[in-house]
Protein backbone atom coordinates (compact mmCIF):
# COMPACT_ATOMS: atom_id res chain seq x y z
CA UNK A 1 0.00 0.00 0.00
CA UNK A 2 1.30 3.81 -0.75
CA UNK A 3 2.42 5.66 2.05
CA UNK A 4 2.85 9.47 2.04
CA UNK A 5 6.16 10.69 0.66
CA UNK A 6 8.25 11.85 4.42
CA UNK A 7 10.29 15.04 3.93
CA UNK A 8 13.63 14.95 5.26
CA UNK A 9 14.79 17.67 8.09
CA UNK A 10 17.42 17.42 10.59
CA UNK A 11 15.40 19.43 13.51
CA UNK A 12 11.85 18.25 12.42
CA UNK A 13 9.97 14.86 12.27
CA UNK A 14 6.55 13.16 11.16
CA UNK A 15 7.11 15.59 7.89
CA UNK A 16 5.04 13.81 5.01
CA UNK A 17 3.37 14.73 1.63
CA UNK A 18 -0.29 13.33 1.07
CA UNK A 19 0.14 13.93 -2.29
CA UNK A 20 -0.43 10.76 -4.16
CA UNK A 21 -2.99 9.07 -2.98
CA UNK A 22 -5.80 7.86 -5.20
CA UNK A 23 -9.72 9.19 -4.58
CA UNK A 24 -11.87 7.30 -5.21
CA UNK A 25 -13.29 8.97 -8.51
CA UNK A 26 -9.68 8.00 -9.88
CA UNK A 27 -8.09 11.39 -9.33
CA UNK A 28 -5.07 11.65 -7.09
CA UNK A 29 -4.20 14.00 -4.22
CA UNK A 30 -1.58 16.46 -5.76
CA UNK A 31 1.36 16.93 -4.49
CA UNK A 32 3.82 19.33 -2.65
CA UNK A 33 -0.01 21.00 -1.92
CA UNK A 34 -0.81 19.18 1.91
CA UNK A 35 1.88 18.36 4.04
CA UNK A 36 1.44 17.08 7.91
CA UNK A 37 3.75 17.28 9.96
CA UNK A 38 5.37 17.49 14.28
CA UNK A 39 6.46 20.73 15.70
CA UNK A 40 8.45 23.14 13.74
CA UNK A 41 10.29 24.96 16.78
CA UNK A 42 13.94 23.69 16.14
CA UNK A 43 14.18 24.26 12.30
CA UNK A 44 17.08 25.39 11.29
CA UNK A 45 18.42 27.72 8.23
CA UNK A 46 18.45 24.10 6.09
CA UNK A 47 15.51 22.80 7.50
CA UNK A 48 13.74 26.10 6.73
CA UNK A 49 14.69 25.90 2.82
CA UNK A 50 13.79 22.56 2.41
CA UNK A 51 10.80 23.15 3.40
CA UNK A 52 11.07 26.10 0.95
CA UNK A 53 12.25 24.82 -1.70
CA UNK A 54 9.80 21.70 -1.35
CA UNK A 55 7.17 24.45 -1.96
CA UNK A 56 5.61 25.03 1.38
CA UNK A 57 4.21 28.87 1.33
CA UNK A 58 1.30 28.78 4.32
CA UNK A 59 1.61 27.35 7.71
CA UNK A 60 -1.05 26.24 9.98
CA UNK A 61 -0.27 26.08 13.73
CA UNK A 62 -2.73 23.62 15.47
CA UNK A 63 -1.26 23.88 19.00
CA UNK A 64 -2.60 25.42 22.16
CA UNK A 65 -1.69 28.98 22.89
CA UNK A 66 0.57 27.42 25.88
CA UNK A 67 2.45 25.47 23.34
CA UNK A 68 2.78 28.15 20.67
CA UNK A 69 4.29 30.64 23.33
CA UNK A 70 6.64 28.34 24.97
CA UNK A 71 8.07 26.27 21.54
CA UNK A 72 6.97 29.36 18.40
CA UNK A 73 7.03 28.15 15.13
CA UNK A 74 10.99 28.60 13.77
CA UNK A 75 9.93 29.28 10.08
CA UNK A 76 12.24 32.51 9.23
CA UNK A 77 9.98 34.10 7.11
CA UNK A 78 9.61 30.85 4.64
CA UNK A 79 5.90 31.21 5.08
CA UNK A 80 2.40 32.62 5.52
CA UNK A 81 1.60 31.43 9.43
CA UNK A 82 -1.76 30.87 11.04
CA UNK A 83 -2.64 29.86 14.09
CA UNK A 84 -5.64 27.65 14.69
CA UNK A 85 -5.71 25.88 17.98
CA UNK A 86 -7.62 22.76 18.38
CA UNK A 87 -8.03 22.83 21.80
CA UNK A 88 -6.87 24.82 24.92
CA UNK A 89 -4.49 21.97 25.95
CA UNK A 90 -2.08 19.93 24.57
CA UNK A 91 -2.82 16.17 24.90
CA UNK A 92 0.92 15.66 25.76
CA UNK A 93 0.60 17.59 28.32
CA UNK A 94 -1.42 14.49 30.53
CA UNK A 95 2.28 13.07 30.37
CA UNK A 96 3.06 16.24 32.81
CA UNK A 97 0.34 14.93 35.18
CA UNK A 98 1.13 10.96 34.76
CA UNK A 99 4.70 11.93 35.91
CA UNK A 100 3.36 13.45 38.83
CA UNK A 101 1.31 9.95 40.01
CA UNK A 102 4.42 7.92 38.87
CA UNK A 103 5.53 6.53 42.06
CA UNK A 104 1.34 5.76 42.55
CA UNK A 105 -0.21 5.05 39.56
CA UNK A 106 -1.01 1.43 39.67
CA UNK A 107 -3.44 1.30 36.24
CA UNK A 108 -1.27 -0.04 33.17
CA UNK A 109 -4.63 1.05 30.82
CA UNK A 110 -4.87 4.64 32.51
CA UNK A 111 -2.68 6.45 29.37
CA UNK A 112 -4.82 4.48 26.72
CA UNK A 113 -7.85 5.30 28.60
CA UNK A 114 -6.81 8.67 28.23
CA UNK A 115 -5.99 8.46 24.83
CA UNK A 116 -9.24 7.04 24.23
CA UNK A 117 -11.38 9.65 25.61
CA UNK A 118 -9.03 12.24 23.86
CA UNK A 119 -9.70 11.64 20.67
CA UNK A 120 -13.52 10.85 21.32
CA UNK A 121 -13.05 15.30 22.39
CA UNK A 122 -11.27 15.66 19.00
CA UNK A 123 -14.17 14.48 16.94
CA UNK A 124 -17.38 16.06 19.26
CA UNK A 125 -16.08 19.08 21.25
CA UNK A 126 -17.23 22.54 19.90
CA UNK A 127 -13.95 23.85 20.09
CA UNK A 128 -12.08 21.49 17.84
CA UNK A 129 -15.29 21.31 15.24
CA UNK A 130 -15.30 25.15 15.06
CA UNK A 131 -11.39 24.95 14.42
CA UNK A 132 -11.46 22.24 11.93
CA UNK A 133 -14.10 24.32 10.30
CA UNK A 134 -11.26 27.35 10.08
CA UNK A 135 -8.93 24.99 8.79
CA UNK A 136 -11.14 23.90 6.10
CA UNK A 137 -11.82 27.88 4.93
CA UNK A 138 -8.53 28.38 5.16
CA UNK A 139 -7.52 25.43 2.63
CA UNK A 140 -10.38 27.25 0.57
CA UNK A 141 -9.26 30.62 0.52
CA UNK A 142 -5.52 30.04 0.50
CA UNK A 143 -2.56 31.84 -1.54
CA UNK A 144 -1.12 29.24 -4.17
CA UNK A 145 1.46 26.97 -2.90
CA UNK A 146 2.03 24.20 -0.38
CA UNK A 147 0.14 24.28 3.05
CA UNK A 148 2.04 22.68 6.40
CA UNK A 149 -0.48 22.30 9.27
CA UNK A 150 0.63 20.56 12.18
CA UNK A 151 0.16 20.15 16.11
CA UNK A 152 3.01 18.97 18.71
CA UNK A 153 3.74 14.87 17.93
CA UNK A 154 1.95 15.77 14.62
CA UNK A 155 -0.15 12.08 15.39
CA UNK A 156 -2.82 13.38 17.28
CA UNK A 157 -4.41 16.28 16.01
CA UNK A 158 -2.94 16.13 13.42
CA UNK A 159 -3.96 13.13 12.93
CA UNK A 160 -6.97 13.41 13.29
CA UNK A 161 -7.18 16.46 11.08
CA UNK A 162 -5.74 14.42 8.29
CA UNK A 163 -8.10 11.46 8.57
CA UNK A 164 -10.83 14.14 7.63
CA UNK A 165 -9.17 16.00 5.11
CA UNK A 166 -8.34 12.38 3.35
CA UNK A 167 -11.86 11.41 4.16
CA UNK A 168 -13.65 14.58 2.39
CA UNK A 169 -11.28 13.80 -0.67
CA UNK A 170 -12.14 10.52 -1.10
CA UNK A 171 -9.32 8.79 -0.40
CA UNK A 172 -10.43 4.98 1.54
CA UNK A 173 -10.75 4.72 5.00
CA UNK A 174 -8.00 1.67 4.49
CA UNK A 175 -5.33 4.20 3.42
CA UNK A 176 -6.35 6.55 5.89
CA UNK A 177 -5.68 4.14 9.15
CA UNK A 178 -2.62 3.16 6.92
CA UNK A 179 -1.26 6.86 7.16
CA UNK A 180 -2.37 7.58 10.27
CA UNK A 181 -0.68 4.70 11.81
CA UNK A 182 2.23 5.16 9.90
CA UNK A 183 3.52 7.81 12.23
CA UNK A 184 4.87 5.18 14.49
CA UNK A 185 7.36 4.29 12.17
CA UNK A 186 8.32 7.87 11.00
CA UNK A 187 8.73 9.05 15.01
CA UNK A 188 10.40 5.92 16.38
CA UNK A 189 13.36 7.93 17.43
CA UNK A 190 10.98 10.41 19.34
CA UNK A 191 8.99 7.76 21.06
CA UNK A 192 12.12 5.80 22.02
CA UNK A 193 13.85 8.92 23.71
CA UNK A 194 10.54 9.78 25.29
CA UNK A 195 10.28 6.49 26.80
CA UNK A 196 14.28 6.50 27.76
CA UNK A 197 13.29 10.07 29.21
CA UNK A 198 10.41 8.47 31.19
CA UNK A 199 12.63 5.45 32.55
CA UNK A 200 14.58 8.09 34.28
CA UNK A 201 11.40 9.35 36.03
CA UNK A 202 10.22 6.13 37.20
CA UNK A 203 10.34 2.13 36.62
CA UNK A 204 6.72 1.96 38.31
CA UNK A 205 5.29 -0.42 34.98
CA UNK A 206 2.18 1.36 34.92
CA UNK A 207 3.69 4.37 34.43
CA UNK A 208 5.99 3.16 31.60
CA UNK A 209 3.14 1.45 29.87
CA UNK A 210 0.81 5.03 29.86
CA UNK A 211 3.47 7.20 28.78
CA UNK A 212 4.08 4.52 25.46
CA UNK A 213 0.50 4.73 25.19
CA UNK A 214 0.26 8.37 25.10
CA UNK A 215 3.34 8.73 22.53
CA UNK A 216 2.25 6.58 19.68
CA UNK A 217 -0.83 5.95 17.49
CA UNK A 218 -3.02 2.89 17.58
CA UNK A 219 -5.37 1.06 15.34
CA UNK A 220 -7.83 1.50 18.79
CA UNK A 221 -7.70 5.25 18.61
CA UNK A 222 -8.48 5.59 15.06
CA UNK A 223 -11.35 3.33 15.51
CA UNK A 224 -12.90 5.68 18.45
CA UNK A 225 -12.50 8.34 16.22
CA UNK A 226 -14.12 6.76 12.82
CA UNK A 227 -16.76 5.09 14.92
CA UNK A 228 -17.77 8.63 16.02
CA UNK A 229 -18.09 9.75 12.76
CA UNK A 230 -20.03 7.35 11.17
CA UNK A 231 -22.14 5.99 14.20
CA UNK A 232 -23.24 9.31 16.28
CA UNK A 233 -22.93 11.29 13.03
CA UNK A 234 -23.44 9.45 10.11
CA UNK A 235 -20.52 9.49 8.41
CA UNK A 236 -17.68 11.98 7.25
CA UNK A 237 -20.02 13.94 5.02
CA UNK A 238 -23.05 14.72 7.09
CA UNK A 239 -20.20 15.34 10.17
CA UNK A 240 -19.00 17.80 7.61
CA UNK A 241 -22.06 20.50 6.60
CA UNK A 242 -23.64 19.89 10.42
CA UNK A 243 -20.90 19.87 13.09
CA UNK A 244 -18.15 21.37 10.64
CA UNK A 245 -20.63 23.96 8.87
CA UNK A 246 -18.97 22.92 5.58
CA UNK A 247 -21.93 23.35 2.56
CA UNK A 248 -22.00 20.86 -0.61
CA UNK A 249 -19.71 23.81 -2.35
CA UNK A 250 -17.21 24.02 0.04
CA UNK A 251 -16.47 19.89 -0.31
CA UNK A 252 -16.77 19.99 -3.55
CA UNK A 253 -14.35 22.88 -4.47
CA UNK A 254 -11.83 20.93 -1.90
CA UNK A 255 -11.72 18.14 -4.30
CA UNK A 256 -10.79 20.48 -7.14
CA UNK A 257 -8.35 22.42 -5.70
CA UNK A 258 -6.48 19.33 -4.41
CA UNK A 259 -7.49 16.23 -6.61
CA UNK A 260 -5.93 15.84 -9.98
Amino acid sequence: MQVAQEIKLNNGFNCRDLGGYQASNGLTIKRHQLIRAGYLSDLDSADQKVLHDYGVRSVIDLRSPMEVMRYPDHLGGIARYLRISVSRQDLTESTANLRNLASQLNDKKAGFQLMMRSYRQLVVSTEAQQAYHRFFKSLLSATPGGILFHCSSGKDRTGVLTALILMVLGISDEVVKADYLNSNWVSAVRINNRLNGAKLVSDNLAYLQSIFDLSIVREEYFEQMLSVINNEYGGIRPYCQGQLKLSEGDLTKLKELFLE
